[in-house]
């Protein structure tokens, strides 16, 4: 985990100039509680998803939200301030090894190709000075090696310095007292109007190796979670996970329910989380109480990607869409440590 002063350059936090982020890809801000934790003001955001705006709006109520299409969205029409850092975690299904691995010849993979061509609509010392991007993992090796190399072109192209050496494969249980099993890919350009060579380095973050806290933290088994939660006892799925329950390591671990199979997440893990958990079958994670076997609930997802739940998450909206939404936030403790390299390098330019 990165431990980072307070003070830089001998000024206290509080009398430094405020850093300013942007958001596209915004989803319901997990790179926006991450940044803001590192001290950024989020100035706007962009996501075509109406869920993800509305609990955006909710979870950050003074930030402007655009609720459009990437492709039709404009830096000079829609008045997109310049800011600091921006940062958009674009969608993934088609770089990923469980996904159809189509890369750009997939829409929601050639989406990534409206950030460089936001970032040229700024003029050259309005254009963001750090550019923070994630992924999956597979993008980088992934499209033999073509993928990261177009989008390494198109950075480029953009006005940014950018290569392999400034990309951090890392997972949430390595790096953070979060023990979710979370493997992702950040990629950090910087801008060639501001910095003679790109200066982030992910070396001087130091793995924990394991994480500090035990899944119990982030789990309540003491009390009885909603009724909905529980699986019936003639359920299917009910009798796939008691079965490899008893035959399991442990009744205390969590068990995935796959598509067709139930699999065990061993050393007091969670799985990684995503996005279809909420809407049944496949990557559901469920535990067992005195009570029976239910799914993870809402607020124990959101604790396990790094969210404050002091306070209400979302609005009025569905809860199959919370889950949805909470697997598809980046993991917030992982952005406040970026943020916070950042926030460093941005006051030392």
């Amino acid at each position: 985990m990165v431990i980072l002063d307070d003070r830089v350059g001998g000024v206290p936090a509080q009398q430094q100039v405020q850093l300013t982020a942007g958001c596209l890809f915004s989803g319901m801000g997990g790179f926006a509680s991450g940044l803001a934790e590192a001290g950024f003001s989020i100035q706007w955001a962009n996501d075509i998803d109406e869920f993800a705006c509305r609990t955006f709006r909710y979870r950050f109520p003074g930030v402007r939200v655009i609720e459009k299409d990437v492709q039709d969205l404009s830096v000079r029409e829609d008045d997109l301030s310049s800011v600091d850092v921006l940062v958009a975690g674009f969608p993934c299904q088609s770089f990923s090894q469980a996904g159809n691995r189509r890369g750009f010849e997939d829409p929601r993979g050639a989406l990534f190709f409206e950030i460089p061509r936001l970032l040229s609509e700024y003029d050259s010392f309005q254009r963001p000075k750090l550019v923070i991007l994630e992924n999956v993992p597979h993008l980088l090796k992934g499209g033999a090696l073509e993928w990261f190399d177009q989008i390494r072109r198109s950075l480029r192209k953009a006005g940014y310095w950018f290569r392999e050496q400034t990309c951090w494969i890392v997972n949430a249980k390595d790096a953070t007292d979060l023990p979710q099993d979370r493997e992702r890919l950040f990629m950090v350009a910087a801008s060639r109007k501001y910095f003679p060579y790109n200066p982030f380095s992910f070396s001087s973050i130091r793995h924990n190796g394991k994480p500090s806290y035990t899944i119990d933290r982030y789990i309540d088994r003491t009390k009885k979670g909603k009724e909905s939660a529980y699986l019936s006892a003639d359920n299917r799925y009910y009798k796939m996970i008691n079965q490899k329950i008893n035959g399991g390591e442990s009744d205390k671990n969590i068990y995935q329910l796959r598509r067709s199979y139930v699999r065990e997440k061993k050393d007091g893990l969670c799985p990684t989380l995503t996005a279809n958990m909420g809407i049944g079958g496949h990557n559901v994670p469920f535990i067992k109480d005195e009570w029976g076997i239910r799914k993870l609930s809402v607020t124990e997802v959101a604790k396990l990607q790094g969210f404050n739940t002091a306070k209400p998450l979302f609005p009025a909206i569905p809860e199959s869409e919370q889950y949805r939404l909470l697997g598809n936030a980046a993991c917030v403790h992982l952005v406040e440590q970026i943020g916070k390299m950042s926030a460093a390098i941005l006051r030392e330019m």
